[in-house]
């Protein structure tokens, strides 16, 4: 592993072991998900943790750990540095001080959840960014559907199991956007490529339409030439007519 591939592995596995810590002891619930990660400590791309993750099913490059956000992670659970160029180093060693990790939990309400989501609603908004009336419909579609499912998420969980469904809820609606900003690029890549198609078609047509002249004026091509050849056989013929007579005269005298 080179260097690099070390510091994204060091990266994601302190990512990984807070994730998992917070969800067991019911601690720092704000910090429970990739996003959460990439929203508090690297506000340049919220989503590079799942970007640094990349898609196994997909070719490309996985995005490389930001120095910011390995900073910023560094600093606020007091890590030492170290331990992001060494991957033998445990965790649970490299935190000098677990106070920062282990927060004691707040009783959340329902509001307090869906202020998360809102801020998921706000940054695809601003984000959002059509370029015509096309895709202007699109996202207003995308964001009627956003909306509604908001809604029902907000009656589908009670106060007493707000801690259990608080982080499956969140998780599920940032798919619900990753999923949503898919749509959208798909149903503008398949408008593009009707257009593309309607371009092509209206371009084979006129060159369909050219080699139909082309092919007229070919035959009619042929068809002069033919009677050129006709004539000038013609006129070969009275000139070894006219040539045989004028030896046949010169013969009589």
């Amino acid at each position: 592993m080179s260097e690099l591939d070390i510091i994204d592995a060091q990266v994601l596995k302190l990512i990984d072991y807070l994730k998992d810590l917070h969800t067991k002891t019911q601690t720092n619930l704000n910090l429970t998900e990739d996003y959460a990660f990439g929203n508090k400590f690297y506000h340049n791309n919220k989503y590079i943790v799942k970007q640094m993750r990349g898609n196994e099913k997909k070719e490309g490059k996985n995005k490389r750990a930001p120095h910011l956000l390995i900073v910023n992670l560094g600093k606020h659970f007091n890590v030492d540095f170290n331990f992001f160029y060494d991957p033998n180093y445990k965790v649970e060693d490299a935190i000098k001080s677990k106070t920062t990790i282990s927060e004691p939990a707040k009783e959340e309400t329902i509001e307090e959840v869906f202020k998360e989501i809102d801020k998921r609603l706000a940054l695809f908004f601003k984000e959002s960014q059509p370029k015509d009336k096309e895709e202007n419909k699109h996202y207003q579609d995308i964001t009627e559907q956003l909306t509604t499912i908001k809604t029902h998420l907000n009656t589908s969980f009670s106060k007493s199991t707000l801690s259990e469904k608080r982080t499956h809820i969140i998780e599920a609606f940032d798919r619900i956007i990753v999923l949503s900003r898919k749509k959208i690029d798909t149903m503008i890549s398949t408008a593009h490529l009707k257009q593309d198609i309607a371009q092509l078609t209206e371009q084979i047509k006129e060159c369909t339409e050219n080699k139909t002249e082309l092919e007229k004026s070919i035959q009619k091509l042929n068809a002069d030439l033919a009677e050129s050849n006709r004539m000038a056989f013609e006129a070969q013929k009275g000139h070894t007519e006219a040539l045989k007579q004028l030896l046949a005269a010169k013969s009589i005298e």
